[in-house]
């Protein structure tokens, strides 16, 4: 401690903040905690994550989000060479000004992304496995007299609400393999 009576250092040595540490990840492990992808990319879910083949999705944006799931799962744009699953997504996207100025332009757009998706094993007979809605919101300036600007805004906030949509496809499907694995008899449907 210096003059002031107060210091940024810690007194605790090094051993026993390890030992808390320990005690802590130990007290996760006991309540049945464990981590999502376990196994990392030989893991059960990964493997599964890695069958799926990803639908043509139409449009800019869905070709943008038919990528960012496709590298979410660990898989090339191609998609795996003999896929268990197929996922359809049927995303949207509603724009809305919002920094209305006095002459009723907007300053900044928020951009409101949907994606309906159905997870299907391929196979006679095609059998659904799970569906789900997602949502996430984007948002980008509109900066005055910038019309290059404010395109290049547009584009990244589109890709950004693809990668958030996603992520969020991905992480659902990867709970439910999860809890599939963990003993359920298949794979639980969306509840919204």
């Amino acid at each position: 401690m210096f003059r002031g009576g107060w210091s940024i250092t810690s007194s605790e040595s090094p051993s026993r903040r390890g030992l808390l540490g320990g005690l802590g990840l130990l007290a996760l492990g006991g309540c049945g905690f464990r981590p999502l992808y376990g196994g990392g990319s030989s893991g059960a879910v990964r493997t599964e994550l890695s069958q799926i083949r990803v639908a043509l999705i139409q449009e800019r944006f869905g070709q943008l989000l038919r990528r960012a799931l496709t590298q979410r799962m660990g898989q090339s744009i191609g998609g795996p060479a003999q896929p268990l699953y197929e996922l359809q997504v049927a995303p949207a996207q509603q724009a809305e000004g919002v920094g209305i100025q006095r002459d009723g332009t907007p300053t900044r757009v928020r951009v409101i992304g949907t994606a309906n998706w159905l997870l299907a094993r391929i196979g006679p007979p095609r059998e659904t496995l799970a569906t789900g809605t997602e949502r996430a919101t984007e948002a980008y300036n509109i900066p005055p007299n910038q019309f290059f600007a404010s395109d290049s805004s547009r584009e990244f906030a589109e890709q950004r609400l693809a990668d958030l949509l996603a992520e969020l496809v991905v992480t659902r499907i990867a709970v439910d393999f999860r809890r599939r694995e963990a003993g359920a008899a298949g794979l639980t449907p969306a509840i919204r």
